[in-house]
């Protein structure tokens, strides 16, 4: 028969456990939570030309630390409680590549004061970025500074067997794209950005070039180097069919820092006739080259 003495031993025994179970495996802290459905981009179009984007995770730092990067929709845990200076940066995937993933660096980040209760969800509903003061691209075109067909700033070149055509019925925005094609009569088409003279782009600065495009079969896009010596291509990117219309970061800094002995670079497109194609195309649209 257990006695009283050995019945208060083992209730201690049990107390201790418990004790000893909430000190190796203590209660995890409830974090507060924000929500984000989407994020897009604002531009004064005069200055900065057009909004399209292609935010596609936010960078997350409460108080100056980082907390991590979600993709959207996001659903973003804090264990912070009260107010806090929470941090928003806009993802993209450069050069369209998914191991790629950035903080564009050239819009601004959105910095919000928000009150945090653990289990509570803070609601932003849609993040609105913009490009930091002062920034206009190097070059842009988006076809629509001349609806009768001619102004535009790009042309084909001496290699080029096709011509670039505004068009009007496959557009993203406005009332104009420029279309590429080719066919077994002419199975080559490149052009360039003009004027022949080039663009001056920065060295150890971030180089970007904004593109909306939609296409059949793959093209090429790159730089021309203008060196004392000559002119070389510098490939850079080969964007895959799509269907519908795609916004693509191409970042160009490291292509532009390795070549320090050119005093400016052309933007250019080419298209080859895939094998075994009778045709091809690509439409371009909102052709943006900035930098910082």
């Amino acid at each position: 028969m257990m006695t009283l003495r050995n019945r208060f031993t083992l209730l201690l025994s049990f107390i201790l456990a418990l004790s000893s179970c909430d000190l190796i495996n203590p209660a995890e802290p409830i974090p507060a939570y924000i929500t984000i459905q989407d994020a897009g981009v604002f531009t004064n179009y005069l200055q900065q030309g057009t909004s399209s984007s292609r935010i596609t995770d936010i960078w997350v730092f409460a108080d100056g630390s980082y907390l991590g990067t979600f993709q959207l929709p996001a659903r973003i845990p804090v264990l912070l409680e009260g107010q806090h200076q929470i941090t928003f940066g806009a993802g993209i995937m450069a050069n369209g590549i998914a191991s790629t993933r950035e903080a564009y660096p050239l819009y601004k980040f959105i910095d919000s004061t928000l009150t945090l209760l653990p289990g509570q969800i803070t609601a932003l509903d849609s993040l609105t970025f913009g490009y930091f003061t002062g920034l206009s691209p190097i070059w842009y075109e988006d076809l629509e500074r001349d609806t009768s067909g001619s102004g535009i700033s790009i042309d084909t070149t001496i290699n080029s067997q096709g011509n670039i055509l505004p068009d009007s019925l496959v557009v993203f925005e406005g009332k104009r794209s420029l279309k590429m094609e080719v066919n077994t009569t002419r199975p080559i088409i490149e052009c360039t950005s003009i004027p022949d003279a080039g663009f001056i782009l920065p060295t150890g600065k971030d180089v970007y070039l904004e593109l909306d495009y939609t296409c059949t079969q793959e093209f090429q896009l790159g730089l021309i180097a203008k060196t004392f010596s000559g002119e070389r291509a510098i490939p850079v990117i080969r964007l895959n069919p799509k269907a519908g219309w795609n916004k693509i970061y191409v970042r160009l800094g490291p292509y532009v820092n390795a070549n320090g002995d050119a005093f400016k670079f052309q933007v250019y497109f080419r298209m080859d006739l895939a094998s075994g194609a009778s045709t091809g195309t690509a439409y371009l649209d909102n052709i943006k080259l900035i930098a910082n």
